[in-house]
């Protein structure tokens, strides 16, 4: 699922390559957006082209599931093998819906469930979320937040006063957290992170600035971790009081969702613009923080805006501690100590989270329309 696991901590407890190879290269119809997902000897990935894809290790098809709309976030795989992928059913008409797929090992569909449009919003569904009771959570760009019996059937709808964009992160007490955008706060919380019970009742709300695409990210002792559009990535405690802010320079977004290393180090990540010489400047930042706030290091890139240069995504990390994300048209790692290892060039842009897969293989998209596997080079 989205950043390998409930709480979006992004750990892979596999290792990823310290020398990059391209392994083989899988070519799509359409942007590969959609973070892969990798179970039982398959990897599974969207694309804008409207399908869902199986392969195996080597990178042979085993099967694709067609929708009608592109795929741009990333499937979740249920404890029975269950593939599940959201999406959008009549994007381009006035009134696009929700729609939530369930697909069986084989590739064929099991259900699907379309969640009608409110009125409001653009209505597509983020990146599923499997809870350990095989309950899935979706969050609605149309003001709502679901969950979903593994039957296809809603379990509960939360209405929210703004949208509703980012996966959402389970705690392990079973508390709910999403990141809602509503300027103008007339009901749950405005602009903030909301955290609900298992039966989707309100707990509480914090405000943490416009949350757009970070999902929240829970940290080991509880902490919940957030990006917003406002210069500003939290640490927020369980019963909802600010642990601390990290407040970045004018224009610097937290968009993308942060992630935790193997030693409790939290990973944020910043994109900002500046003009120099006649030129918008793109830099990519990722802050290594301790849990309690306190900054370790920065590591910084910078491009020049154009298609091939702005955009990314958020990161992974390898059992080993090595984080690894897209900057532009790269995939990059960087070490624990903030150093960059290598990167390894696409011909688009990498906005895919990549997915470690047990054999240190790591997949990942591009806006080229090719998953890539990218293994250790050979000695």
């Amino acid at each position: 699922m989205f950043h390998q696991n409930p709480q979006h901590t992004s750990l892979s407890p596999f290792q990823g390559p310290r020398v990059p190879f391209l392994k083989w290269k899988f070519q799509t119809g359409g942007e590969v957006i959609s973070s892969p997902a990798v179970g039982a000897g398959r990897i599974y990935f969207g694309s804008s082209d409207g399908n869902l894809y199986a392969l195996n290790p080597q990178g042979i098809l085993l099967w694709r599931f067609q929708t009608n709309s592109p795929i741009r976030t990333a499937p979740a795989i249920g404890p029975d093998g269950t593939i599940y992928v959201a999406t959008c059913a009549k994007c381009d008409s006035g009134q696009p819906a929700g729609i939530l797929y369930a697909i069986n090992p084989g590739g064929r569909s099991k259900w699907n469930l379309t969640i009608p449009n409110t009125g409001e919003g653009v209505d597509t569904l983020s990146s599923p979320t499997i809870g350990p009771d095989g309950t899935i959570y979706t969050e609605d760009e149309g003001f709502r937040v679901v969950a979903v019996h593994s039957d296809g059937s809603v379990k509960w709808e939360l209405s929210t006063p703004g949208e509703a964009r980012a996966s959402p992160a389970l705690a392990t007490d079973g508390t709910v957290y999403v990141g809602i955008d509503d300027p103008s706060p007339s009901g749950l919380c405005g602009e903030c992170l909301a955290a609900l019970n298992p039966d989707g009742t309100v707990k509480w709300g914090s405000g943490t600035g416009q949350v757009e695409n970070s999902s929240p990210v829970v940290g080991p002792d509880g902490t919940i971790y957030i990006g917003s559009t406002f210069e500003r990535f939290s640490a927020v405690r369980p019963d909802g009081s600010t642990r601390w802010n990290l407040t970045g320079s004018p224009s610097e977004t937290f968009d993308q969702t942060a992630a935790i290393g193997p030693n409790g180090t939290v990973y944020a990540v910043s994109l900002g613009e500046s003009f120099v010489n006649q030129s918008f400047v793109v830099t990519t930042r990722v802050y290594a923080l301790r849990s309690d706030g306190t900054l370790l290091w920065t590591h910084s890139n910078k491009a020049n805006a154009g298609p091939s240069s702005t955009g990314g995504s958020s990161p992974s990390i390898g059992s080993d501690g090595i984080l690894y994300l897209g900057i532009g048209g790269d995939l990059i790692a960087i070490t624990p100590s903030g150093n960059q290892l290598w990167n390894f060039s696409t011909n688009g842009v990498v906005e895919s989270s990549p997915a470690i897969g047990s054999n240190g293989t790591i997949y990942v998209g591009s806006d080229d329309g090719n998953l890539y596997a990218i293994s250790n080079a050979p000695s």
